[in-house]
């Protein structure tokens, strides 16, 4: 079982962190991005990661591993079992993969995409050295087209700023009081929160290995969250939740 991945992506995380709790073996594969798309269209429709690839099938996309996952290896559940907290729990993973996930991601690369080396090692530490290479080569033109599709433009990046602060707010009052989100044990909920906040919180149970922020006006983005309550509960899951790192 593969699971086709860029090691930093914050739903490849919300992937790896859900296999990993289940107990399920797995071998994370990198591919190289921009020339991903033919690798991972051989497996499934889109271009995007993260894909499991197993004897039998593919399945892509994080919620979907995790509907695969909750199937196949039903051990270690990670949807709740009561009917209205299974809709209230599926409810907020779908919205926190685009309030979350979305934003932080468009808010990082609208800086740091002017980084190529901070940006290589994110995307291809774990590859070998002739396709960072290739990467580097190619990085002027990926850099023009992810900032096309994921960053689109300063003012689209207030806005996003914006809204994230938004739902920062509304998942720390909503977390007021509980260890969880829902209910009364660790959900998919909780993996997908955590997850998208990984690409902020930089946990040191992730599987990549952090290097140091390039940008002054990104780290102070990073300094201004430090102790928000969201993060502070983000780095009490990992401490709990994730499994060491195989």
């Amino acid at each position: 079982m593969k699971l086709l991945e860029f090691p930093h992506s914050h739903y490849c995380e919300k992937a790896r962190w859900a296999l990993d709790f289940k107990g399920v073996e797995f071998e994370p594969t990198t591919i190289l991005p921009g020339f991903h798309m033919w690798t991972v269209r051989r497996h499934a429709q889109a271009t995007s990661v993260p894909v499991l690839v197993t004897k039998q099938t593919a399945v892509q996309g994080s919620s979907q591993i995790i509907d695969f996952l909750e199937t196949f290896h039903p051990a270690n559940p990670l949807t709740p079992a009561d009917d209205e907290q299974r809709q209230i729990c599926l409810k907020l993973e779908a919205e926190m993969d685009t309030r979350l996930g979305g934003p932080i991601r468009q808010i990082l690369y609208h800086r740091l995409l002017a980084y190529p080396d901070f940006i290589r090692y994110c995307f291809t530490s774990t590859l070998p050295y002739y396709k960072q290479l290739v990467f580097r080569l190619s990085y002027p033109l990926l850099r023009r087209l992810m900032y096309k599709v994921y960053v689109i433009s300063d003012t689209s990046v207030i806005r996003a700023k914006s809204d994230f602060d938004q739902t920062m707010d509304e998942l720390a009052e909503q977390l007021s009081g509980r260890q969880y989100l829902v209910g009364e044990s660790f959900s998919r909920a909780d993996v997908t929160v955590s997850s998208m906040l990984s690409l902020l919180v930089l946990p040191p149970q992730h599987p990549l290995s952090w290097p140091e922020i390039p940008d002054a006006d990104i780290q102070k983005i990073y300094d201004s969250y430090k102790n928000h309550p969201v993060c502070t509960w983000v780095e009490k899951m990992y401490d709990i939740h994730r499994p060491p790192i195989r």
